[in-house]
């Protein structure tokens, strides 16, 4: 991928700055804030640094405005507070599917990069954020007191929804089997109607939750292993050096050397661990229930929920940290992401051909609900009052059952 290098023609200062803007976020995207320079932006603007400071004072100051201006004109304005529930939920869906398929670049930028803002420009964006998140909780609440939705906890389903839908970001494609107004319609219908044939069901009980695994290695490359975990996760992999390695797992540099070498090995084998795991406790999972695939769906969700809950950072690194892998390992570890969507992938079209699913489209399915176990890294606590298994019964009632009640078709 290369950025595209800009016209040096003169332009009024708006459009100069959006161009400015529109740069960085294709830098900050393809390789990262912290080795993203103002010089590099310079060029991909094709202006001189001189010029690029006339504009802006510093890099830290174009990723504010991304998420600034993305909050401001992206996720507002909000969907009006009166009407009928269900069509204002289908309408703003069909907004946020929209909004996603043309900005996945600038959203990849705004969570990946989020962590980079100052304490004070974070909390800015946060109130934001929560502000339309919040209108989708209006929406559900009202859906839930006028009876036209059961009963759910609705500032949980909120979030699954959107991070569902904003994960979107890392699949779409224009060119891809499905346009946006198709994605949108499938999406609404599963979470309005949920993927199982039969809305009357009721969900198989929750089995024993198995142990959530870590693969087995030296107690001290493990040490500098969880170390780097959090550090790549809270802080970003560029910007975490071998000296911050060391201060959080409280050895010294040079051991940290000695149990992991290099940085891009760690990053490695977080990714390739924490996939192994995972493969490992679905499959688990699928071991100690019935070959009904319903059962097994139901399964998988209670199972990876309960993972996502306990490997949140290493979730985080994966979805953030991916693009950094060495070639070599970027291709193994692909591999096993294949590997472990197709377990989920499996499932849900032997719903589909036995019929006890709905034939939405088994593809979306699987992304949609990928998509709830990912964002939930970014904002499910343990700690709080909602436990993983809570949390795995809203995420299993939402996707197979959807929000209308059962009487509703």
């Amino acid at each position: 991928m290369t950025v595209t290098r800009r016209s040096a023609n003169r332009k009024p200062a708006e459009e100069r700055r959006q161009q400015i803007l529109e740069c960085a976020t294709e830098l900050f995207a393809l390789q990262g804030f912290d080795s993203t320079t103002m010089d590099d932006i310079a060029r991909a603007a094709d202006i001189t640094k001189r010029t690029l400071y006339r504009f802006v004072a510093s890099k830290e100051e174009l990723l504010f405005e991304l998420h600034d201006s993305f909050t401001v004109r992206q996720l507002f304005p909000q969907t009006a507070d009166d009407g009928d529930p269900v069509e204002m939920l289908v309408a703003f869906i069909a907004r946020h599917v929209q909004m996603v398929a043309e900005h996945p670049t600038a959203i990849g930028v705004f969570f990946g990069e989020r962590k980079h803002l100052s304490e004070k420009n974070a909390r800015l964006i946060e109130r934001r954020r929560d502000d339309y998140e919040s209108a989708g909780v209006s929406i559900i609440r009202m859906g839930i007191d006028q009876g036209e939705f059961v009963d759910v906890n609705a500032r949980v389903v909120a979030q699954a929804m959107l991070g569902a839908m904003t994960e979107m970001h890392r699949w779409y494609r224009p060119d891809g089997p499905l346009p946006v107004p198709r994605i949108a319609e499938l999406t609404t219908d599963l979470f309005l109607r949920g993927a199982a044939a039969d809305r009357g069901l009721a969900l198989p009980a929750a089995p024993a939750s198995p142990d959530v695994k870590t693969s087995t290695v030296n107690s001290g490359r493990q040490k500098v292993v969880e170390a780097a975990t959090k550090s790549f996760a809270r802080a970003g992999y560029h910007a975490s050096s071998i000296r911050d390695l060391a201060d959080a797992a409280e050895i010294t540099k040079g051991a940290v050397m000695y149990h992991a070498h290099y940085k891009h090995d760690l990053l490695e084998e977080i990714h390739r661990e924490t996939y192994k795991d995972s493969i490992a406790q679905l499959q688990s999972a699928l071991r100690r229930v019935s070959t009904d695939p319903v059962t097994m769906l139901v399964a998988l969700i209670r199972s990876h929920t309960e993972f996502v809950a306990a490997r949140r950072d290493a979730i985080a690194v994966i979805n953030e940290n991916m693009r950094y892998l060495e070639p070599t390992a970027h291709r193994s570890i692909d591999k096993l992401n294949v590997r472990w969507v197709g377990i989920f992938r499996d499932v849900i079209e032997a719903g589909i051909d036995s019929g006890q699913l709905r034939p939405l489209d088994a593809g979306l399915m699987t992304r949609t609900l990928i998509g709830m176990f990912n964002s939930a890294a970014r904002w499910y606590n343990p700690a709080g009052r909602l436990s993983p298994a809570d949390l795995a019964d809203i995420f299993a009632r939402l996707f197979m059952l959807g929000l209308l009640p059962s009487e509703r078709t």
